[in-house]
């Protein structure tokens, strides 16, 4: 289960409002049932265009996700892009495969091109006379 918190500047955030982005942000919790917290802020920009900003963070166990979306004053529309650009991310970090690059193998050799091996005889042999 996560945490959502709703926000609204500028906005009425209202138990309407509430429960249809409680509705929407439920569809992220069926893609990825480790969310812990969900911050949801709705913003109205008033200067001059009168259009609504949805902003969220979607908070995994070592990741944050982060999406954004500006309307013209629709909720529902908002939100259904909101989400399609968080499941997006979700779907995209799930994929991953866990500590990709970071495995050591037991029985890993190192490998030395033959150029390489060159350079080392050579190093040995003026080490062996005492040049260096």
């Amino acid at each position: 289960m996560y945490t959502l918190n709703i926000s609204g500047h500028h906005v009425q955030s209202g138990e309407e409002v509430q429960e249809v982005v409680k509705e929407k942000m439920d569809h992220l919790s069926r893609i990825n049932n480790q969310i812990t917290t969900i911050n949801v802020t709705l913003n109205t920009e008033k200067h001059g265009t009168h259009e609504l900003i949805v902003e969220a963070s979607v908070h995994i166990p070592g990741h944050d996700l982060f999406a954004m979306v500006q309307t013209e004053k629709q909720l529902k529309p908002a939100l259904d892009m909101l989400v399609s650009k968080l499941e997006k991310q979700l779907i995209k970090h799930k994929a991953k495969p866990k500590n990709a690059g970071r495995q050591h193998h037991i029985n890993a050799k190192d490998v030395e091109s033959p150029i390489e091996r060159q350079l080392q005889a050579e190093f040995d042999e003026l080490v062996e006379r005492e040049v260096i």
